[in-house]
């Protein structure tokens, strides 16, 4: 559904994206995960062709994301981190001049509202945070897009209603919908994804097949020795081979916990923490 060949946007003489490479499978829940900074809402504006990339391409279910931007808009449903819309509009007129765009739209229009539990008749002026958000979610889904693409959608919503949300969106997912998700939220795009891709620096890093983790996660493996020496080690292997090598040590303290995306996401900015500090 999504593919980017070196995708590269320059802003001046510096990198927001470098070469960036990956692919969507259709069907697919997908994260993409780095701090802020890491280059996500670049390469997603560029995807959604509200900024232009300096090198490389991006298709959407084989659109070019620049030629053919009218009808990737048509197939495609965009919530951005940030929700802003002019004054003086109440919700359901930003639903329904949204709606006049795609087939059957306005029938969606009353039922999605009263699942998110939203007023749509209040102006967006007097709406808070959380439910502009909504406001944001609803318009991207009442067109029932092919893919979705949301850049920190939870950001403002309670925890009922982020529960709610992605509920839909897995029950989206088996309709054939796919999704694109950006989150600083760790937990639930581990929890949802079935896979993730890592940016830092404007480049990818890693991508992770969560599917595959879910079912051979590693273990995170913390032991204290009677000489007072801690250490935290990962392991993939079979559990018993594990504890032969942990028979052999003389523990005082151990812990053993599934390991986690976030452990992983971690490890890419700890060890440039470590480095610097050590002068390298």
């Amino acid at each position: 559904m999504i593919r980017t060949e070196n995708l590269t946007k320059l802003y001046g003489k510096k990198y927001g994206i470098k070469d960036v490479s990956f692919s969507v499978n259709k069907g697919e829940i997908y994260g993409f995960i780095g701090q802020n900074g890491a280059g996500k809402s670049t390469a997603i504006r560029t995807l959604m062709n509200m900024i232009y990339p300096t090198g490389g391409s991006a298709k959407i279910d084989g659109l070019d994301c620049v030629r053919d931007t009218k009808a990737v808009k048509q197939i495609v449903g965009y919530v951005p981190s940030e929700v802003a819309y002019y004054g003086g509009y109440r919700a359901q007129d930003i639903f329904r001049y949204a709606a006049g765009f795609s087939d059957g739209a306005a029938a969606r229009i009353d039922k999605l509202c009263a699942y998110f539990e939203l007023d749509p008749s209040r102006p967006i002026s007097e709406l808070s945070l959380g439910n502009r958000k909504k406001v944001s979610i609803i318009q991207a889904l009442i067109k029932n897009p092919h893919l979705l693409v949301l850049d920190e959608p939870t950001n403002g919503l309670d925890p009922l209603i982020q529960e709610k949300l992605f509920r839909l969106l897995k029950e989206k997912q088996e309709e054939g919908m796919t999704i694109f998700l950006s989150s600083h939220n760790l937990s639930e795009v581990e929890k949802y994804c079935d896979r993730v891709l890592i940016i830092k620096d404007g480049a990818v890093v890693d991508v992770f097949d969560l599917k595959e983790r879910r079912k051979h996660g590693k273990l995170r493996v913390t032991y204290t020795t009677a000489d007072g020496t801690t250490e935290t080690v990962s392991h993939s292997g079979e559990v018993n081979e594990l504890i032969k090598v942990l028979s052999t040590k003389n523990l005082t303290a151990l812990t053993v916990a599934t390991e986690s995306l976030e452990d992983e996401f971690l490890k890419y900015y700890t060890s440039e923490t470590n480095e610097k500090k050590e002068g390298k």
